[in-house]
This record gives C-alpha cells, sequence and structure tokens, in this order.
C-alpha cells in the first residue's frame, strides 16, 4: 500500500499538505504526540500526530524542524497531521522543514476520520485484495445511499459523485439537458464527446479530465451519468463501482418519489370525489387541512374544472396528461388537486380537478385546453357548495363539446364568462327541446341554404352584405332567401322576438360562424 492509495480512498479524506514522493510503500501507523517519539517510530510507517506536543510553543519552529528531522531519520514514509484539535492548519514551520527533507505531510481532519480508521486501513492492506474491493464497495454504496435523506437525492448523490471522484459530475437527461452537476469540469464538452460515441459506459479523455461514463434508462428516458477527475488512476480504480451504485441509488430514489407522487394522486383524487359528492359543514375544516397539503390557504377562491382529451386515449399520441399538467403546476406555484379516475358513466372520463385562483391558474387552464376540451366553474370559496360548482364545470365541459361540435375551434368554457343566453340554455333538458325545436325550426331544417343563411346572418350581426360576401352570393340573394325563412317560421325576421328565437335555436351554430368570421377578418 502506497501513499497514493491513502489519499485516494475516498473513506479517509485525506488531503495532501505537501506532498514529496507519493509512491513509497506504508507498513504500519504509529502515533507520535508525545515528546521524543519519533525516534522511536518504525520504518516504513506513518507518523501520525494532532500536534499535543507542539501546541504548547506553536509559534516556535524549532520543535517543528525537530519532529521532521527525527521522523527521516526513523526512515518515517510521511506524516499525517490531524488538525481540528490542537491546530486548525498544518503549522506553516512544519510544511517548511518537510518540504526542505522531502518528507511528504498528509492531512486530515481529525473530528471526522479518527487515526484509528486509518490505521485500521493500513492494516488492511494486508488481507487479500478481494475482502478490500468488497470493504470499499460497501462504504461506497452506504456513502451513496445517504443522499436518498436528502430534500433532493439527485443533487445530494451528484455532489457526492463528484467528492468521491475529487473532480466533477454530472447527469444528462435525453439529448443533454444537464439534470444535476457539481465541480468545474467542461461538462459541455463532455456532453459533445458522449452523444458522438455509441450509447454504452465510455472512458475518454478532455484536455487534462479523464471522464468515465454510463447510460442508464429510468421510466423510459435515458440519461448518461458522467464523472471527471484529473486523477485518472483513482477514476480507473472506483469509477466503475462508482457509477453503478449511483444508477442503483438513482433508480432508488425514482422509486421513492414514484411512490410519494402515488400517494399525493391517491389523496388528490378521495379530495375532488369528496367534493364532487359534498361535503357538510361539519367536514369543511377537515377538507381545507387536507387541501394545506397542496398548497391551498383556508378562504383561497377556488374553480372546478372538468375536461376530456382531444384524442382518444387509444389514439396515437395520445397519453396520461396527468404528470405534465401536475408538473406545469408545481412550477408554477398553483395549488391543485386532480383526479384521472373516472366518476360516472354520464361524465368525461378524463380529468377532474379543484384548483386556486391564482395568477397562474389563467395560463394553467389555457395548456389545458390545447390537448382537453375544457369546462370550468365560476369562482367559490365555500367548500361546502363545491359541489354545484363541480356541477358547473361539467356543464361547461358539455357546452364546450357542444360547440366543438358545429365548427368551433375554441376547447375551453368557463361557464361565468358565458352571456345570459347561453347560461339559460344550459339548464334545458335536451330531450323536450329537441321536440320543440323540430316543432318550430323542423322546415327550416330541411332547407340547409335557408338554415346556413339565417345562421350566418345572425352571426354577422343581421348585416345582408356580409352575410353575401360569405356565402359567396348576391346581397338580393339573401333577402330572397330570408323570405323564404320568414314564410316558414311564420313571422318577420326583423321582429326582435323571431331573432331571439332564431338566436337561441341555433346559438351553437352561430357562435361557431362568428369565430370562424373572425379568425378569418384578422
Amino acid at each position: 500500500m502506497t501513499l497514493r492509495h491513502l489519499v485516494d480512498e475516498p473513506s479517509l479524506q485525506l488531503t495532501v499538505v505537501e506532498p514529496g514522493d507519493l509512491s513509497k510503500v506504508v507498513r504500519a501507523a504509529h502515533p507520535v504526540e508525545a515528546v521524543n517519539t519519533a525516534t522511536r517510530s518504525r520504518p516504513g510507517a506513518i507518523a501520525l500526530t494532532t500536534g499535543a506536543g507542539l501546541a504548547t510553543t506553536a509559534d516556535d519552529p524549532e520543535p517543528q524542524k525537530r519532529l521532521v528531522a527525527d521522523l527521516v531519520a526513523a526512515d518515517a514514509t510521511a506524516l499525517l497531521f490531524g488538525t481540528g484539535v490542537h491546530f486548525d492548519r498544518v503549522p506553516h514551520g512544519l510544511r517548511a522543514a518537510a518540504r526542505e527533507r522531502d518528507l511528504p505531510v498528509l492531512g486530515v481532519n481529525a473530528a471526522e476520520v479518527s487515526f484509528d480508521a486509518v490505521a485500521d486501513f493500513i492494516s488492511s492492506g494486508a488481507l487479500s485484495m478481494e475482502t478490500y474491493l468488497l470493504k470499499r464497495t460497501v462504504w461506497l454504496q452506504n456513502d451513496l445511499l445517504h443522499a436518498l435523506a436528502a430534500s433532493d437525492p439527485v443533487s445530494a448523490l451528484v455532489v457526492r459523485l463528484g467528492t468521491l471522484c475529487k473532480g466533477a459530475a454530472v447527469l444528462y437527461e435525453g439529448e443533454g439537458r444537464i439534470v444535476a452537476s457539481t465541480g468545474h469540469g467542461p461538462l459541455r464538452l463532455v456532453w459533445e464527446e458522449i452523444s458522438a460515441r455509441q450509447r454504452e459506459a465510455q472512458r475518454f479523455t478532455v484536455g487534462q479530465w479523464v471522464v468515465a461514463t454510463r447510460p442508464f434508462l429510468l421510466r423510459g428516458t435515458r440519461f448518461q451519468l458522467a464523472v471527471a477527475s484529473r486523477n485518472g488512476a483513482l477514476l480507473d480504480d472506483i469509477s466503475p463501482e462508482l457509477l453503478e451504485t449511483a444508477e442503483r441509488v438513482l433508480a432508488a430514489a425514482n422509486a421513492s418519489r414514484s411512490l410519494v407522487i402515488s400517494q399525493e394522486r391517491a389523496e388528490a383524487a378521495r379530495i375532488v370525489s369528496a367534493l364532487r359528492s359534498g361535503i357538510t359543514a361539519s367536514q369543511v375544516r377537515q377538507t381545507w387541512a387536507r387541501l394545506r397539503a397542496f398548497g391551498f390557504r383556508v378562504g383561497d377562491e377556488l374553480r372546478a374544472v372538468v375536461a376530456s382529451p382531444l384524442r382518444d386515449r387509444g389514439e396515437p399520441g395520445a397519453r396520461d396528461a396527468a404528470e405534465p399538467l401536475l408538473e406545469q403546476a408545481e412550477l408554477a406555484d398553483l395549488p391543485l388537486v386532480l383526479s384521472a379516475e373516472r366518476v360516472a358513466d354520464h361524465e368525461p372520463g378524463g380529468l377532474t380537478a379543484v384548483l386556486a385562483e391564482r395568477d397562474a391558474a389563467g395560463s394553467w387552464l389555457d395548456e389545458l385546453a390545447r390537448t382537453h376540451l375544457v369546462g370550468v366553474s365560476g369562482p367559490f370559496t365555500d367548500l361546502a357548495v363545491a359541489a354545484r360548482y363541480a356541477e358547473e364545470a361539467s356543464t361547461a365541459w358539455h357546452l364546450a363539446g357542444r360547440r366543438r361540435g358545429r365548427g368551433s375551434g375554441r376547447t375551453i368554457v368557463r361557464l361565468d364568462e358565458v352571456d345570459f343566453a347561453t347560461w339559460l340554455l344550459t339548464r334545458r333538458d335536451d330531450a323536450q327541446v329537441a321536440d320543440r325545436f323540430e316543432r318550430h325550426f323542423g322546415a327550416l331544417v330541411k332547407s340547409p341554404d335557408l338554415a346556413r343563411t339565417v345562421v350566418l346572418f345572425l352571426a354577422c350581426d343581421q348585416d345582408v352584405k356580409r352575410t353575401a360576401e360569405l356565402l359567396f352570393i348576391h346581397p338580393n340573394t339573401v333577402r330572397y332567401r330570408l323570405r323564404n325563412v320568414e314564410q316558414l317560421i311564420g313571422g318577420r325576421i326583423s321582429s326582435a322576438e323571431v331573432v331571439a328565437n332564431l338566436y337561441l335555436a341555433f346559438q351553437d351554430d352561430v357562435l361557431a360562424s362568428a369565430e370562424k368570421f373572425l379568425e378569418a377578418r384578422t
């Protein structure tokens, strides 16, 4: 065992204070705390001291020079100085004397690593290589496993990797996005080298840095873990088991996080279900307490949301949207409870949520509407009436679906923003309305040209010229068709009563056509 082996051993945390010849063999460890004990040091031993014999004459370099001279005379391999007991750092006079006599000086924080641990490690040199490697592997695993207890296990693990290899460490995701890193290594150049090679474990150099990498897959996403050090021998020695252990720790951290997320989702689904079903006044305080775990504050203004995917889940490109939506809400600090479970047969079966009315709520809903048909309730603060607002959100979702079926490009309806006529129509009984609609406007619907003309006429605010332009016909043709409509419905098209009836009957078509007309103009 050489001094280099001691310095490279991560569990000892030794530092080189005065290098000397680190290839010297270490045969034993010998304490030299008492005065004049250095001369009795065994040849080839590393002397261990915290400076107890020098503490009373800390400013006098002579005792320090005498200690170095005695160690050289005894053919000691090196001096290991433990700081944090009598000295905060290795005395300057001792360093100067050791440098002059070419005696290597190593340092260690004696409060963190005991001399017994150093002596035991040196003694272990007599053990077989297999036993030594096993002990080191266990130590590395235990050290890296401590990262799981951190609030950010991934970053903590990468920091430990960088410390152990005495250099830099980095975790890349996918096409090179840095998830976590530590140290001052050339991270961009390392990735360029990784991306130019096969997706397998690699060892290469970038300038003065030696780099070892390990690719792996977590939850369908590719990652590359890389450690870099200027000490190639150290990296060759520990990087294979270090990276393998790190991969396992990351997998464990991912599994732990998945479990926490699963538990949080289950609790969110239970809260949403309770709010939809209705809670009593006595349950309000308890429910607010449960909502606090998701960032809500008592008295927050809330909205209920119901959404369904624009694509069927079986179609290509359709996937579970809950995770990215939850991640977006977390990044925006938006309190949200979301359930992806189907509540009843008549419900959309996509997503049901309750969110706080914060600044980020609008952008989150807009993002949801890019992939989903969305209905949003009006705001409320009383949890005891949440069930009513959940019904509002469901009504808004049905309205959004009906309008989209008529050709509207909008995929979100906020029920508190619709006009009175729209709100009134949401209260109707569709079966009764269909019967009444057939009785009053069945003949008109059977004449598609007339029905289309009426819809565009209302969408254009009863402007004959604009209606003609959209239909690519002469304005007189529009007037002719409108007269035919009047005959079919038995009333003048200029009558407020007739216009109101036609608007209510064909509202979804009128709004969809008006939307397209506005898009064409812009």
